[in-house]
């Protein structure tokens, strides 16, 4: 045991692939080493001696430092684990309080109300680490503004194939860690309902398998969209410009739902049913409702699309107005049929500042959103000098 952190380095590690999250990388080091993710996550701090679960809080607040030793990794590659490298062009990061003590408080559109996958993805891309071991459970699928594989041309895959009774789902890091190590593809919800125990038989599904499912097939469009949103999280991307659409983007979707159905012209028909459920579940329409964020990848895709569309308008202007009418309009109607009280306008919502950036490309005054107070820059741990090639088996 190292005096310091108090964990020992382990006999044999991996180094994380392009785009790993951090439970993509406990799956695939259990399944090397032979444990279940909860004995690993025991051996590299990140779940305590009694606990049953693995917290999908450890995306914000990982020790980095006492992971990377248990790991034998640099720090730089264990923060790339992390949304940490994220906090500058994401808001919701920054905007989530991981300080010490409680309470933890998550953003709204901080990570997804679903475990969301392409199969195509973690079936790997041939190279003899990832033919073993399965490609990455990737960070980008924990953010719920993430909905198809550009790559695969398809629309994320959200659970397993399988029908399973109701378990922890995307509130836990990795469902069942207790149980038994499984191939990282391998669906680890228990075969039948009931407490679940590290002997009890695991589905074992592998999700990595291409079948046919009811989930439409993403147009073009729809596909250039959830590129332009991906490529705004990259390093090449400049994170100022990066936050405030990804801001903008979350207004425009409140403003999509509160004069919903005027904006299903702006999206793939086959998407709209799944936004028409979304909108009818926001209930009175309330400042929280507003700003809740889509519950399927089809309906973010539907709404996210929409809200790239506006966006990227040269008639950004004309297109915001129209919408903006549509919703006075609703927001009226609402009042007089006595349906709840008066929804509240988009300058409250989280992130808004009536004053900054009004009138840019003719949007009404507190329409676009500031900028996060603030950045990670001082926060982020140094990458590693001397890159290992993504996925290589260390000893």
């Amino acid at each position: 045991m190292d005096g310091r952190h108090g964990l020992r380095p382990l006999a044999r590690s991996l180094v994380p692939l392009a785009g790993e999250s951090l439970a993509g990388y406990l799956l695939r080091l259990s399944c090397r080493l032979g444990i279940s993710p909860l004995e690993l996550a025991r051996l590299t701090g990140c779940a305590g001696g009694s606990s049953p679960a693995i917290s999908r809080r450890l995306l914000l607040t990982l020790d980095v430092q006492r992971f990377a030793q248990a790991t034998r990794l640099s720090a730089g590659e264990a923060s790339s684990l992390t949304l940490a490298s994220w906090a500058d062009p994401y808001p919701p990061v920054a905007r989530s309080r991981t300080g010490p003590g409680p309470p933890l408080i998550f953003d709204d559109w901080l990570l997804a109300a679903s475990s969301r996958y392409c199969p195509g993805c973690l079936a790997g891309d041939g190279t003899p680490i990832q033919q073993q071991y399965g490609g990455p459970w990737k960070m980008a699928w924990h953010l719920p503004v993430a909905f198809a594989c550009p790559r695969h041309r398809r629309f994320l895959r959200e659970g397993c194939p399988r029908p399973h009774p109701s378990g922890p789902g995307a509130a836990q890091l990795i469902d069942h860690p207790g149980m038994g190590p499984l191939h990282p593809a391998q669906c680890r919800m228990p075969l039948q309902a009931g407490r679940a125990g590290r002997h009890r038989a695991s589905c074992g599904t592998r999700l990595d398998q291409a079948c046919e499912d009811d989930l439409p097939r993403p147009s073009a469009d729809t596909l250039n969209a959830q590129q332009g949103i991906l490529d705004r999280l990259s390093q090449q991307y400049p994170a100022g410009e990066a936050a405030c659409a990804f801001t903008d983007l979350r207004m425009i979707t409140a403003l999509l739902c509160l004069s919903w159905l005027v904006g299903q012209d702006l999206m793939d028909p086959s998407l709209a049913a799944a936004v028409s459920e979304h909108v009818r579940g926001l209930g009175f329409l309330s400042r929280r409702a507003l700003d809740k964020q889509p519950g399927g990848v089809i309906a973010a895709a539907g709404l996210l699309t929409a809200a790239a569309v506006i966006l990227d308008s040269p008639g950004l202007a004309g297109t915001v107005a129209r919408h903006v009418q549509a919703s006075e309009r609703g927001r009226v109607q609402q009042v007089l049929l006595g349906a709840g009280p008066r929804p509240a306008p988009f300058f409250m919502l989280p992130g808004a500042d009536r004053g900054r950036r009004a009138g840019h490309a003719g949007l009404p005054a507190g329409f676009r959103a500031a900028q996060p107070q603030g950045t990670a820059q001082d926060q982020r741990l140094p990458s590693r000098a001397h890159p290992r090639a993504p996925g290589t088996a260390l000893a």
